[in-house]
């Protein structure tokens, strides 16, 4: 743990650092550039790992904005559709925005993960759960097939403009009103991180007004990210967890468990030992279902790799399976969920 906080602290020094400038003399990976030798025998690894990957997605409003957004209700569940790959046929600036915001944060080596490719990967219009049947949004699968740390929000509007957005459509020349907002969400959590927005920026080209005012603008937002990131790589990432009881299983976690314990309180000890500091908050506790929230977890192992909610999920169910002798099966589908269903032998 001491060497994970040795990394921490060269990870936060070396970040803040690069984010006041535009060159990449003083990043991260200078000291193995070239040299594989150096590479595998110094701490770059663990650095890298550490910093947060960032992809940047349009905002509700914006899908909104070009029809590219509904609800729909199956079994009296409203679900919202984003139907991503439509909106960047609709939105002829998208690319180039986005592209701008990447290339900002790619300067100062935040691994990235890009909209339009991940997009690529998915079939939006018959994703399903497998395993349930059910329906995964859009944006769901983006963040599970992606993994980032980070998500960047972008919603932008004109005043002259406002119906349609598209570059083309404006009636005559001159300025134009040009508001904008980039939201840093929390991939895991979707807490707000940090945001950069301006209003009624007067310019000819929605699309260059946005770049240059990021441009001049990003570094602030930048380092407000790294700070917050610097926060979880101490405390651990915040997830929520829970351990439910299929339908017609004939266990009940009150059960007392071959260990003595009931499962319960089994569960309860291995939250204690398995999030930092013993931090979580239990929020249901009934005979079908254990939940807590608040559960913060290592994103790092003590060799400097990544340890993600993946992995101690795995843990967790390796460990009710091998010590109580039970059988889970894993139902999360959240980046930041933790959904262990008990079911019978």
């Amino acid at each position: 743990m001491k060497t994970i906080r040795i990394f921490i602290t060269a990870i936060m020094s070396a970040a803040l650092a690069s984010c006041g400038g535009g060159n990449k003399s003083g990043s991260l990976t200078d000291m193995a550039s070239g040299d594989m030798e150096a590479y595998e025998n110094s701490a770059v690894n663990a650095i890298e790992q550490a910093r947060p990957t960032i992809m940047v997605i349009p905002s509700d409003q914006v899908l909104q904005n070009f029809k590219c957004l509904k609800t729909e209700t199956v079994n009296g569940r409203s679900y919202v559709l984003r139907d991503y790959k439509n909106y960047l046929l609709k939105d002829d600036r998208a690319r180039r925005i986005i592209s701008t915001i990447q290339n900002a944060f790619n300067d100062q080596d935040f691994p990235l993960n890009d909209f339009e490719q991940t997009l690529k990967q998915l079939d939006t219009y018959e994703a399903t759960d497998l395993a349930d049947g059910l329906e995964k949004d859009t944006k769901t699968l983006l963040l599970t097939t992606a993994h980032p740390d980070i998500i960047l929000e972008l919603a932008y509007d004109t005043s002259r403009d406002k119906m349609s957005l598209t570059s083309h459509n404006y009636s005559g020349r001159g300025e134009k009103n040009v508001s904008y907002t980039l939201t840093a969400l929390d991939a895991y959590t979707a807490k707000a991180v940090a945001t950069m927005t301006a209003s009624n920026l007067k310019g000819e080209s929605t699309t260059e007004t946005i770049q240059n005012d990021i441009m001049e603008n990003v570094s602030k937002f930048q380092q407000d990210i790294v700070k917050y990131f610097s926060d979880i790589l101490t405390r651990g990432r915040d997830i929520t967890v829970r351990i439910a009881i299929e339908k017609g299983c004939n266990i009940k976690l009150s059960d007392e468990s071959i260990e003595g314990d009931t499962y319960t309180d089994w569960i309860i000890d291995y939250m204690k030992a398995h999030t930092v500091k013993g931090a979580y908050k239990m929020q249901n506790n009934t005979d079908y279902e254990l939940s807590f929230t608040n559960c913060r977890i290592k994103l790092l192992n003590d060799d400097g790799t990544q340890y993600g909610v993946y992995d101690w999920t795995r843990d967790l169910a390796k460990n009710l399976r091998t010590n109580l002798g039970l059988k889970v099966s894993n139902k999360a589908q959240g980046l930041g969920e933790v959904l262990l269903v008990i079911q019978n032998q």
